[in-house]
């Protein structure tokens, strides 16, 4: 495979004819969101997207951003159709481009209002409805809400974010892309809830984003709710579930279908890891149905995704089937240990393993640095792991990982491209970008593959623990005192 690395997450295009309104969190000069020296203040950012047109975008400078100054559990952020809303600027970029996100994200939308702690957070922080997906969130840590209601039809769902697409008609399918949601509860759906119920449909699409030590009663992660004739079938890629909990079931992801409705999930390239229930350590798949004859079903399908390391007090550890649904998975790894019928896999399993992924620290999945996608995150693959090249062959798209680094030939499992750093040349420093494949040095401390195809020196060298270094044939490395 040939790694080339990108200016991380870049993937948005701004549109000259449409207006970039910019929020910082104390704001500036005059305040009206027209320029970084005029930027609106974080306690308006709601304001600047309720303002905002069809085509604008909102850049967003780093800092923490509330839900309310008061005290109102109620109020949340809100996302709004043809509205592109990014977070995780230095406030000094002219061009999309120019944002960086290689040290992590650091705009923060925060639930955490009244006292400090989490009994009075705000319920959602952020809740949204009637949308499609070109409403598009992108670039920020969402975290610290609670729902603690009880659960209802409305209550006690989605902490980090609520999609509400429930009723006759109703449609909530944002795109959540580039995020880590963190740090939330709900009654059900910790992290991210999508409700479709009674003849609605809630299926985001959600793409590059870590979902992290949440909470719930069912779903910890995620709970996709299609009961009744609705819908709630997202689309998932690239991201990581790791270390969510569900007191009761599912602590990565619950899909509740059936009752004429259904659940029907796609999900590729994506890690779920280390996450906890009593039932359903990594996923539920339940169909519900009441009454003779209903139909409807739940039938989450995964595809180039790693399930390793998830842990149920009671049943099914990596997943947990209910009422006849199904858990279909292709070119997948998959501790099947303590997997018991009926909790299997359905249909012919293509491609699929049951092998130590060889993650490079399973046990800190933020990496030793603590702060997810960053160049150390701990479920990067080892330079041996056996789910190198071992994606389905025929899937093409995204051609980049979570961490924007470019998937050639034949797929790596999980959310993390094996990531190799090739010297090129033409010049021989070590400390030079451009002399780099992929147009930068690694970092220091790089757990990987370095591979010397040119001449090279460099002064002092240190290897971590979990790293290789290739010096092809007829290629030299000097190091220097």
């Amino acid at each position: 495979m040939k790694y080339i690395i990108f200016t991380l997450f870049n993937v948005i295009v701004s549109n000259a004819f449409c207006a970039i309104r910019y929020v910082t969190q104390s704001g500036a000069g005059a305040f009206n969101a027209t320029s970084w020296s005029n930027a609106a203040s974080g306690d308006n950012l709601q304001s600047v997207i309720n303002s905002a047109t069809t085509g604008d975008e909102i850049w967003v400078a780093a800092g923490t951003y509330f839900t309310t100054t008061g005290t109102n559990r109620a109020i949340s952020f809100s996302m709004r159709n043809g509205i592109v809303i990014l977070g995780s600027f230095a406030g000094t970029e002219t061009l999309l481009s120019q944002r960086n996100l290689a040290n992590g994200l650091s705009s923060i939308l925060s639930g955490e209002i009244g006292f400090a702690g989490i009994s009075d957070n705000s319920y959602h922080t952020v809740s949204n409805s009637g949308l499609n997906n070109t409403a598009i969130i992108d670039g920020f840590i969402i975290r610290d809400a609670n729902d603690d209601r009880a659960a209802t039809i409305t209550d006690g769902l989605g902490g980090g974010i609520y999609n509400n697409g429930s009723g006759a008609g109703n449609v909530c399918s944002p795109t959540i892309r580039n995020c880590l949601i963190t740090n939330n509860y709900a009654t059900f759906g910790g992290g991210i809830f999508n409700s479709g119920y009674n003849g609605g449909n809630a299926s985001p699409i959600i793409i590059n984003c870590v979902i992290t030590n949440n909470e719930a009663s069912g779903g910890g992660g995620i709970d996709n709710f299609g009961l009744l004739n609705g819908n709630a079938s997202p689309t998932i890629t690239n991201c990581v579930i790791y270390n969510n909990h569900a007191t009761f079931r599912a602590g990565g992801m619950y899909c509740w279908g059936g009752n004429n409705g259904n659940t029907n999930p796609i999900v590729t390239n994506t890690s779920f890891v280390n996450n906890s229930a009593v039932d359903g350590g990594g996923v539920v798949s339940d169909r519900l149905n009441s009454g003779g004859g209903s139909s409807g079903n739940s039938n989450p399908s995964f595809r180039n995704c790693i399930f390793w390391g998830n842990t149920a007090s009671g049943t099914g550890p990596q997943f947990f089937l209910l009422g006849g649904a199904t858990f279909a998975a292709t070119f997948t790894d998959i501790n099947l240990t303590g997997q018991t019928s009926p909790h299997i896999i359905s249909g012919s399993g293509t491609g699929n393993q049951n092998v130590d992924p060889l993650f490079s620290n399973i046990v800190m999945g933020a990496g030793d640095d603590g702060i997810w996608l960053t160049h150390d995150d701990g479920l990067n693959l080892m330079f041996n792991s056996p789910l190198i090249n071992a994606g389905d062959p025929t899937v093409t798209s995204p051609t980049t990982d979570i961490f924007g680094y470019t998937r050639t030939g034949i797929f790596d499992l999980g959310a993390y491209e094996c990531r190799r750093y090739i010297f090129i040349g033409p010049g021989n420093q070590w400390t030079t970008d451009t002399d780099w494949d992929v147009g930068t040095v690694p970092p220091s401390l790089y757990q990987g593959t370095i591979i010397i195809d040119a001449e090279c020196e460099k002064v002092g060298l240190e290897l971590p623990f979990n790293s290789q270094l290739i010096i092809n044939p007829g290629k030299v490395l000097i190091v220097k005192e």
